[in-house]
């Protein structure tokens, strides 16, 4: 790949990236904060009976790739302020599950919806044929990129 393809590609996810962050302009939580409780929404799961199953500090610090003192201090800041739950384990007193509670939920709601308009405008304008392709591409050479990622973390 040469130089200019490479700059000209950070370039554009830059400004995805700052597209994205003028969407959150009147957030009532930081960046990361926001970012967190993404992580905590993806990383509680149901289990076969049905039972929403919620995560745990460990597994959003690896989630995101950040340390499990940095989540568990925005995890204490986003319970004060009401959009998250911590329940502590009944059978590993170490262990803590996080919950979005119904504020929590509610700002993801928010947020995503608006983001969602604006792709589906932006989608709508590019055609089915062209978002088909895009997204395919975005997800092949992002998984290379992880996979490379990977191997330099090991």
């Amino acid at each position: 790949m040469e130089k200019n393809q490479k700059q000209q590609f950070m370039c554009l996810m830059n400004r995805m990236k700052l597209l994205m962050l003028r969407m959150q302009q009147d957030l009532e939580v930081t960046q990361a904060e926001f970012i967190t409780l993404v992580a905590i929404a993806e990383r509680s799961r149901c289990c076969e009976s049905g039972k929403v199953m919620s995560a745990s500090t460990s597994e959003v610090a690896r989630h995101i790739g950040a340390t499990r003192p940095a989540v568990s201090k925005m995890v204490r800041n986003l319970s004060m302020k009401g959009y998250v739950r911590q329940v502590q384990s009944k059978s590993d007193r170490r262990i803590t599950h996080l919950a979005l509670t119904e504020k929590g939920n509610r700002i993801l709601e928010r947020e995503f919806g608006k983001k969602d308009q604006l792709m589906q405008k932006g989608f709508e304008e590019f055609g089915e044929e062209k978002t088909d392709q895009l997204l395919t591409l975005m997800e092949e050479l992002f998984g290379l990129m992880e996979k490379e990622a990977e191997k330099r973390n090991d």
